[in-house]
């Protein structure tokens, strides 16, 4: 078809000129006049030798060919009785008179792979080779001592066989929370012996009061006198208490919890050897006796000294006297 296409133009080139037929046209390149055409393959040249060409299913450019049977795309071939013979599903020709590969009287014989003319079960595992990623024909893999098979894991360190584990906090070899506080070191305890901060009377998390000292009672203080003992601080007074501070000698604190500033829900803080303790909700500690609260000390305190107390009247001229007891 394209070759008389070409012999078309030819003829037009010999019996016209430019000055007797001005026809100006461009080819399948946008040349003009140029001598490009497209095929039935949609390539576009002037070299008609590569055109493209129907196959035995009638497809332009196909690739189908007919076997030595005379079928379109088949894969038969014709043993040495001229009969056809087709592979079996693994490429294979199985004939008296043909070896697999489809040759007549060929001596080509399929191994033990069932491979036409292979080296035979020569793998390591048999046909398939080695499973990728495995170390042994069972399906083992290597453990982090390299041993196929092995046991061995990395722990969260990074030790191969090591023991250590992430805790319930996130820590690798960690032991978790401490009992009754959170990952945060918040004291969760709950109970009705408890306050709002899950601290007995005694200032211990989630404790049962069996624990406060019981060498000393504050009520047998002199009124308006406190006094520390194994970091528990004893008042006596005659005033109801909204607000308290004091400075520590010779020893160190790093916090308070616990007593009947606690379950006044007052915010005790410690800093710099001072301790504040007053309520955002202008709660009050009632006049009498008691713990007031429960510090965490380094060693036993020589005393306190700068003691101010203010007690419930929001009288600015008077402020309440409380001396530190010595004994």
């Amino acid at each position: 078809m394209k070759n008389l296409k070409y012999l078309y133009l030819l003829l037009i080139l010999i019996f016209t000129n430019c000055e007797n037929n001005p026809t100006i046209y461009t080819d399948c390149q946008g040349i003009t006049n140029g001598l490009s055409i497209e095929d039935n393959c949609g390539i576009c040249d002037n070299d008609p030798t590569n055109d493209c060409t129907l196959d035995c299913n009638n497809t332009w450019g196909g690739t189908s060919e007919y076997d030595e049977c005379g079928i379109c795309g088949g894969s038969g071939k014709l043993n040495c009785d001229n009969e056809c013979v087709n592979p079996n599903e693994n490429g294979n020709y199985i004939d008296n008179s043909m070896d697999c590969f489809g040759d007549c009287n060929g001596d080509a014989i399929i191994d033990e792979c069932n491979i036409c003319n292979g080296p035979g079960a020569v793998y390591l595992c048999g046909c398939n080779g080695l499973e990728n990623g495995k170390c042994d024909c069972f399906g083992n893999e290597l453990d982090c001592n390299n041993e196929c098979g092995g046991t061995a894991l990395l722990d969260c360190n990074n030790e191969c066989g090591g023991t250590s584990i992430i805790d319930e906090c996130g820590e690798c070899g960690g032991t978790g929370a401490e009992e009754n506080f959170n990952c945060d070191g918040i004291c969760i305890a709950q109970g009705n012996n408890l306050d709002n901060d899950g601290y007995d009377e005694c200032g211990v998390c989630g404790g049962d009061n069996s624990t406060c000292s019981n060498e000393f009672n504050g009520c047998l203080l002199p009124i308006n006198y406190i006094y520390s003992l194994n970091g528990t601080v004893y008042y006596n007074v005659d005033f109801n208490i909204s607000g308290f501070q004091w400075t520590i000698e010779g020893a160190n604190s790093s916090g308070a919890s616990g007593g009947d500033a606690a379950s006044a829900g007052f915010f005790v803080q410690t800093g710099n050897n001072t301790v504040i303790g007053f309520s955002f909700t202008g709660g009050t500690v009632s006049s009498g006796c008691g713990i007031l609260t429960n510090l965490i000390l380094d060693s036993e305190p020589t005393q306190f000294i700068e003691i101010e107390f203010e007690d419930d009247t929001n009288n600015p001229f008077f402020q309440p006297t409380v001396n530190y007891y010595q004994e």
